[in-house]
């Protein structure tokens, strides 16, 4: 009797040792590259790391994770990248999770399976475990499908465009260059410039590693992290006949002999096709703060500013922009009649490198008379790695040493246009579309901008 009570409990318990003792080797066994890394690098890196990476405003993945021979000799960096939390590159707080396209949050799993395969040794493991996945099969969010050559050879995120303009000649950075600034007209190399067009999407492609960033008029922001500028469907702007289209280039490099650098950078555009419907039209506008002075050595230095919004709008997309002292940034908005403010935007560790455009999966209805409370904070310490020069009274201007405290948003009205691409533009779009030439025609003429080579020279 006895015995066999001991037996009915011994048996369980042998069991119970024997499932445990596989259970831990299980858990202490050392992740694979085939066996389930490849699956995280898949979610969380190979948009951007893999063969032809996109250039997104001149930053550009150096090696592919879908390879397992690159992704062994980086593996050092894969793992401290995780650990400070710079890769997978996103600035908004974890607590807008699901609010904008494209986002880049690591599941903490993920996060300490790569971590462990690093630390494990980067094992490769069995290829038959899970085949590779084609490169030519990933999707991209951001713009959402292939790199597309164009007859000349130019590779293009969005798309091959309908047209594209460059400068009309490369301009030298010349040696003694370190931040300098100048505004370049484009010309037409490609496509039709001669009416009307509707855009729905642009992309500038830097023609240089000394490419800081750029702004134009028509082409958008260029800037380290962010990609081509694709419009949702419905959403466009008004490209008028002939357009006057500027850039204004940030190139930003050391001096010395042999750093001298040719630049082409060019754009192209992507039209709507006639019959297409543009229910809203794409505006945008820059709150700012140029008041600001920022101390000498000051490790948390806060400026504010407040931006009341004029009419009833569908809020698209928020791109705060700094230089390398900036730090933080809050973007909250107080509605009419109410104390209480709500955080639309949380980047509580501002990197110059990665510059992001949120984008709302949902546009944001904002009614007139809401406000805009844009906070940023600034690092002009000695232990800011990026700070120019700590001992220096920092104020607001374009150049790379000043600091800037923006906060540009995209926009329309809310009520829809139902404009018909290829019928008669409404006179208000047209009309709106004629000021901003007339105005940025006035900008062009102020400026110096014949031989741009020989202008260039130390800042």
């Amino acid at each position: 009797m006895n015995y066999q009570c001991k037996n009915k409990i011994v048996f369980p318990l042998a069991a119970l040792l024997s499932a445990s003792v596989g259970a831990l080797a299980q858990t202490t066994e050392a992740p694979t590259y085939y066996g389930e890394v490849l699956d995280a690098f898949n979610r969380n890196c190979a948009e951007c790391h893999r063969s032809e990476a996109p250039n997104l405003g001149g930053a550009q993945a150096p090696f592919s994770v879908l390879s397992y021979e690159e992704a062994k000799i980086w593996a050092p960096v894969i793992s401290l990248r995780l650990k400070d939390g710079s890769m997978p590159p996103w600035g908004a707080h974890r607590q807008h999770q699901g609010i904008f396209k494209n986002e880049r949050y690591i599941s903490n799993e993920d996060k300490q399976l790569l971590i462990g395969w690093v630390e494990a040794g980067a094992l490769q493991g069995d290829p038959d475990d899970q085949p590779a996945i084609a490169e030519s099969e990933l999707v991209l969010s951001t713009p959402p499908n292939e790199p597309i050559q164009a007859p000349d050879g130019s590779m293009w995120w969005m798309g091959v465009p309908d047209a594209r303009v460059a400068f009309s000649e490369p301009v030298e950075v010349c040696e003694e260059a370190t931040d300098w600034q100048p505004t370049i007209l484009m010309q037409r190399t490609d496509g039709d410039l001669s009416k009307h067009q509707w855009v729905q999407a642009t992309e500038i492609r830097p023609g240089s590693s000394t490419m800081h960033h750029s702004v134009s008029n028509y082409l958008g922001v260029a800037v380290p992290g962010r990609g081509p500028q694709v419009y949702p469907e419905g959403w466009g702007f008004l490209l008028p006949a002939d357009p006057f289209i500027t850039i204004g280039m940030h190139y930003a490099k050391q001096p010395g002999p042999g750093t001298a650098v040719e630049d082409n950078t060019a754009g192209g555009f992507l039209f709507h096709e006639p019959g297409d419907v543009i229910d809203y039209v794409v505006q945008n506008t820059i709150p700012m703060n140029t008041d600001i002075v920022i101390p000498p050595g000051d490790p948390n230095y806060m400026a504010t500013h407040e931006h009341t919004i004029q009419e009833d709008i569908l809020l698209l997309a928020l791109a705060p922009h700094s230089h390398y002292r900036g730090k933080a940034v809050k973007l909250e908005l107080q509605l009419p009649g109410v104390d209480e403010l709500e955080t639309l935007l949380w980047v509580p560790d501002y990197d110059f490198n990665w510059q992001f455009h949120y984008e709302y999966k949902e546009p944001r209805f904002v009614p007139a008379d809401a406000k805009l409370h844009v906070t940023w904070w600034f690092d002009n310490s000695a232990d800011n790695p990026a700070n120019p020069d700590p001992t220096a009274e920092v104020r607001y201007g374009p150049r790379s040493v000043d600091e800037m405290m923006n906060a540009r948003y995209y926009f329309t009205k809310v009520e829809p246009q139902g404009i018909v691409v290829g019928d008669a533009i409404p006179e208000s779009v047209l009309a709106q579309a004629r000021r901003q030439e007339q105005l940025e025609r006035g900008r062009y003429e102020r400026w110096d901008t014949k031989n741009l080579s020989q202008l260039c020279g130390p800042q």
